[in-house]
């Protein structure tokens, strides 16, 4: 049981931290697409039951949409799309993680 309730704590920590990796990573593809400072900088990458996800503050959401899929007069900049289809580095991130974690109980 012991082993089962270390296990989950390292998973856990190790998500947290993941999490982290993620938000900059996607904080700096909103940038790099011309996202406003106020939009990138609310966003955030979170974990659950679903897995990791994207998100952003309640009051950028529309405006965020916007950016990332166009409207009839402004291009879509698909940063959260791109930033999705890159999860390469997130895997070998948490890999790692979990690695150093559970090599130090």
């Amino acid at each position: 049981m012991k082993e089962i309730h270390a296990f989950q704590n390292a998973i856990h920590q190790a998500s947290h931290e993941t999490s982290q990796f993620m938000t900059a990573h996607l904080r700096s593809e909103a940038h790099a697409s011309g996202w406003p400072a106020h939009v990138a900088g609310n966003m955030g990458v979170t974990y659950s039951d679903k897995g990791f996800e994207a998100h952003t503050h309640d009051a950028h959401k529309e405006e965020a949409h916007d950016l990332e899929y166009g409207t009839t007069t402004m291009r879509p900049t698909a940063a959260v799309r791109r930033f999705a289809n890159r999860t390469g580095e997130a895997d070998t991130f948490l890999a790692g993680r979990m690695h150093k974690i559970l090599g130090e109980l």
